[in-house]
């Protein structure tokens, strides 16, 4: 038998974890995803990550509808569309 209790532990010494890759996209996913948490909800979950999409469908038909009726010019679409684009993709980046 083999006494631990006066053998000296060593200290625990855990690798750390990398840190993600900050860019503006990952950004707007933790901020997404801390929306979520502040409800009780979470990206992670499937029925919640699917309900996110149709509600930014829905966002996405409303800021289409506004470039349509030139509410929003070339422009201003082109950034929009790029910025719900990388929000759609939320849920995968958290």
């Amino acid at each position: 038998m083999i006494h631990l209790a006066h053998r000296r532990r060593r200290p625990f010494a855990a690798e750390p974890l990398p840190e993600p890759p900050a860019s503006p996209a990952f950004e707007l996913a933790l901020t997404v995803q801390a929306m979520y948490q502040s409800r009780g909800q979470s990206l992670n979950d499937p029925a919640t990550a699917a309900a996110f999409e149709t509600a930014l469908d829905a966002v996405i038909l409303v800021a289409h509808g506004a470039h349509a009726t030139q509410i929003l010019d070339d422009e201003a679409w082109a950034h929009m569309k790029t910025m719900l684009t990388e929000m759609r993709h939320a849920p995968d980046r958290v």
